[in-house]
């Protein structure tokens, strides 16, 4: 059996898998034994670098040659330079994709480079693209990209038995999103995504650090205040905060010992304290959970949720399920949290490579010959996707005003594949000699026809045969794949002329890539 490991790249830690010899998805330990490896790097110097928990726990005393919370930045022009050298996300996330796989293949002896790695459902086309290009950076064959409530869906979902509909909520260190899907034996279908790249346990982090040093000023006096500014005192006491955060999720309170100069004092952390200084931060993801629901019940009239899966290391919390059951009435089920997502991405590659995953209801018949279990005991798995964010062209409203608009296509939750009613346009001005083509995905958490509310993801010229009256038309056709893939054709009647677009689009051109390539090929590494 060919391997595939599936890979789940997240904000604060990583994690791998495999389908091992009993067709069962493990966790490949890292060189420290560890099950997750923190997304941490140190550069040690131009050549070299430390990836995972010395990275982490030196990244504190020496930020200028960290990097943290890089998938935050994915899909974006971020650059940021290590001991003389410039990194993109793409590089950075890279050098993680490697250290995962030489662990893997260390700890497994295997030679395999292939892989599926995750994202949150909300990623952009975008983001998709430079985390695909990311794996290519690292040297890896990524054989498919699949979001993480689908994998953790996959993950879970293998004893199911009987058709379900499932909210997955997905709060990890640096990102949240949540999900609605309709899964039955060998089949998922999603219904409604949403989630902030922004939120995730690195925020509750951050308000138990100003909680603790808010008490320790209390304690002491306020002629203590200026050490919020001493970068040592808050190295300390982050590390302090991420430990009293995990303590708090089994005990109701702790201790714990500060100093600052001659300050000193024993600080007292309630569970009580810590959730009302976070509640903030637990409302937000409420009110995305309940916006994905109500989104997805516009789509499916009368769906109700069966089962609400907890997902990431942060839905620990006690304070996640006491939320969740009293703000909308959910009992959720805890799962394997930090491992569920990279054993479902295991199980999505290893159907990727033995070719029976489909994207549309058209699925195998599952006749191979090795029977394969996927979700309730079918032989084949068939995935359908929705559309993160909407899609629109760039038009004029009239030569004269010269205002663009955003004509959305195709919208946030719209199933996948997609194929949009032909748009028949017009010229605006006369002896018009071409036309700009310009695709724009939605950039913000609510759709917008205002060209700054969206991105710009690719555009192209259609040039005419000659100079064209005003009015002239022009038909363009949109077809969308099943992994979100944006093709167009822009064509002019008369003369037949015609222009096509594919937005497989990220920051990095085809040469940046292979530069980066040999960046992070050159680069030695050590966890």
């Amino acid at each position: 059996m060919s391997t595939v490991y599936g890979i789940d790249l997240g904000t604060t830690y990583s994690a791998i898998a495999r389908i091992n010899e009993q067709d069962l998805a493990e966790i490949i330990n890292n060189f420290e034994g560890d099950t997750t490896t923190p997304s941490a790097i140190f550069f040690e110097g131009a050549g070299n670098v430390v990836v995972g928990a010395e990275a982490k726990r030196v990244s504190l005393a020496e930020p200028d040659n960290s990097s943290l919370l890089i998938k935050r930045e994915m899909g974006t022009d971020y650059e940021v330079e290590y001991q003389g050298q410039v990194y993109t996300p793409e590089s950075l996330s890279a050098l993680i994709l490697k250290a995962l796989v030489e662990a893997a293949n260390d700890a497994t002896g295997d030679d395999t480079s292939q892989v599926a790695i995750t994202v949150p459902a909300y990623f952009g086309t975008q983001e998709r693209e430079a985390t695909r290009q990311a794996g290519q950076i690292a040297g890896l064959d990524v054989i498919g990209i699949v979001t993480e409530p689908v994998a953790a869906a996959l993950s879970i979902g293998v004893g199911l038995r009987e058709p379900a509909t499932v909210m997955v909520y997905d709060l990890g260190g640096g990102t949240f999103d949540t999900t609605v899907m309709k899964i039955e034996p060998g089949k998922v279908e999603v219904v409604g995504v949403d989630g902030s790249r922004t939120l995730g346990g690195a925020d509750w982090d951050e308000a138990l650090v100003k909680l603790i040093i808010e008490k320790f000023v209390a304690e002491v006096g306020a002629d203590a205040a200026p050490c919020e500014y001493d970068e040592e005192f808050l190295l300390d006491v982050r590390l302090k905060a991420e430990d009293a955060k995990k303590s708090l999720t089994r005990r109701e309170s702790i201790q714990q010992r500060l100093s600052w100069e001659t300050y000193k004092a024993n600080i007292a952390i309630s569970r009580e304290e810590f959730e009302s200084a976070t509640k903030h931060l637990v409302d937000q993801t409420v009110q995305i959970s309940q916006r994905t629901v109500e989104t997805s019940q516009q789509k499916a009239p009368g769906l109700s949720i069966d089962k609400v899966l907890l997902v990431g290391g942060s839905s620990r919390m006690p304070m996640i399920a006491e939320a969740l059951r009293g703000d909308l009435a959910w009992d959720p089920v805890n799962t394997d949290f930090d491992l569920a997502v990279a054993k479902g991405a295991a199980i999505y590659g290893q159907a990727q490579i033995e070719e029976i995953l489909s994207y549309d209801d058209s699925a195998p018949d599952g006749s191979a010959e090795e029977k394969k279990l996927f979700l309730g005991g079918a032989q084949s798995l068939n995935v359908k996707n929705v559309l993160a964010r909407s899609l629109g062209i760039e038009f004029l409203r009239s030569e004269g005003d010269g205002e663009k608009y955003i004509h959305h296509v195709s919208h946030a939750n719209d199933s996948l594949p997609f194929d949009p009613e032909p748009i028949s346009a017009l010229t605006v001005s006369e002896n018009q000699q071409k036309v700009s083509i310009a695709l724009f995905e939605q950039a913000g958490e609510q759709e917008s026809e205002v060209p700054e509310d969206n991105r710009l993801l690719k555009d192209v010229d259609l040039p005419f045969a000659r100079p064209m009256p005003k009015e002239s038309p022009i038909d363009i056709r949109i077809a969308i794949t099943s992994e979100g893939l944006v093709r167009i054709k822009a064509e002019d009647p008369e003369s037949g002329n015609s222009v096509d677009l594919e937005a497989t689009v990220s920051q990095l051109d085809e040469q940046q890539v292979q530069e980066a390539e040999s960046q992070v090929s050159a680069i030695s590494l050590r966890s």
